[in-house]
């Protein structure tokens, strides 16, 4: 595992899409996972910069989303695939129909979690984007969830609901349930960057990091795989005690 720590958020950003850059342009048909959430929001802002301006291009790129939420209509602005579109698709030449996703609306959710597995095994996403909650879930992972988990419907703590509360509207309900790529599934992936930035995720990052490998920590399966590039900020990496590498 690679800790590095940047100058800033703004900083683990551009670090995080240097190594996304890196993998698009070095692969004929790269599979990239692609994390939501206020953390990835400086990221995908960077790649649609680098675009504009560098040329960079995303049109042979295939994207896989960790998750989506159960309850929320595919235009709901809160919805994953909604907010990939609004923040990253239509601002670069990634196809939209490119973008994969679990159908939360399918009448089986579970043949649905079923078929999504099977599409991103297949797939063999070469490098996935994680972001980290401070209880230390990832994708919708929450504290308990067997290390070797694979998609399915999960019921959402109330320690996340409450962190995502901020993604949606007053009086909007967060919702309860969503599914998620599992801890399994997740660590397939041939290398994965996990960005944390902020204080509030100091704690949850040392647990993941430095910790025992643990169902309660669920980010702590980082540490079982062969190519894992954690990138934090001053503030998320405060309560780590090893040496760390320079961005």
């Amino acid at each position: 595992m690679r800790v590095v720590v940047a100058a800033s958020a703004r900083s683990a950003a551009r670090v995080a899409a240097d190594l996304v850059e890196e993998f698009i342009t070095a692969s004929p048909s790269p599979a990239l996972g692609l994390a939501t959430g206020e953390t990835m929001e400086a990221v995908f802002a960077e790649l649609v910069r680098r675009h504009r301006d560098e040329g960079l291009s995303l049109a042979g790129v295939e994207a896989y989303l960790l998750d989506e939420y159960v309850g929320l209509a595919p235009c709901d602005p809160g919805a994953y695939r909604s907010v990939v579109h609004r923040l990253l698709v239509r601002h670069v030449d990634l196809r939209a129909d490119a973008v994969h996703g679990p159908d939360p609306a399918a009448a089986d959710l579970a043949a649905e979690c079923a078929r999504y597995e099977q599409q991103v095994r297949v797939a063999e996403v070469g490098l996935q984007l994680l972001g980290i909650g401070s209880n230390g879930h990832i994708a919708f992972n929450e504290p308990g969830s067997p290390l070797d988990s694979t998609t399915r419907v999960v019921v959402l703590s109330d320690q996340t609901r409450t962190d995502n509360a901020r993604c949606f509207p007053a009086g909007q309900a967060v919702p309860t349930r969503a599914i998620t790529q599992g801890i399994g599934t997740i660590g397939a992936a041939g290398r994965l960057v996990l960005l944390a930035c902020g204080r509030h995720k100091a704690a949850s990052v040392a647990r993941a990091v430095e910790g025992p490998v643990t169902c309660d920590v669920p980010a702590s399966a980082i540490q079982l795989h062969p190519s894992v590039t954690v990138v934090l900020d001053p503030a998320a990496s405060s309560r780590l005690t090893k040496r760390v590498a320079d961005p």
